[in-house]
């Protein structure tokens, strides 16, 4: 599955991730440093695992929020993803259970917007050896 990435972005964050796990099933949420990614950051979403199942949004790029038109922080996947949230959310709990990376490309069909391309990358992140978080960098195509 991470041989056919194929985004510079893509393979950028996975590259990250991987050094900062050192050997772990996944890093920590601490692992992170911010300017150690400065180009990534607006193509990086940062989801919650909420205790009650779900996912909420702490943290979304620039350039997520200007394809969605609208600031995401604060909401669920679930009112993100509208009626595609099943299938989507069913990706982000294999993540979360299995601790392994999900690499998907779609279109965000929850906005009816078919012709809107994507690619997305999800990982794991931990707090006290569970995974407390997902990390996702999205890049669109037209």
């Amino acid at each position: 599955m991470m041989d056919r990435l194929g985004d510079p972005l893509i393979e950028a964050l996975y590259r990250y991730w991987l050094s900062k796990s050192a050997g772990r099933p996944m890093p920590e949420k601490r692992d992170l440093d911010p300017t150690d990614i400065p180009t990534l950051l607006p193509h990086i979403l940062l989801w919650e695992v909420l205790s009650e199942g779900g996912y909420r949004c702490r943290l979304a790029g620039t350039r997520i929020v200007e394809v969605h038109g609208r600031e995401l922080k604060g909401m669920t996947a679930a009112e993100l993803h509208g009626t595609a949230n099943a299938e989507i959310q069913a990706e982000y709990d294999q993540v979360a259970r299995t601790l392994t990376p999900h690499y998907v490309e779609r279109s965000m069909s929850w906005y009816h917007r078919e012709y809107r391309r994507y690619k997305r990358l999800l990982l794991p992140l931990g707090r006290n050896g569970e995974c407390a978080f997902l990390l996702s960098v999205a890049v669109y195509n037209a």
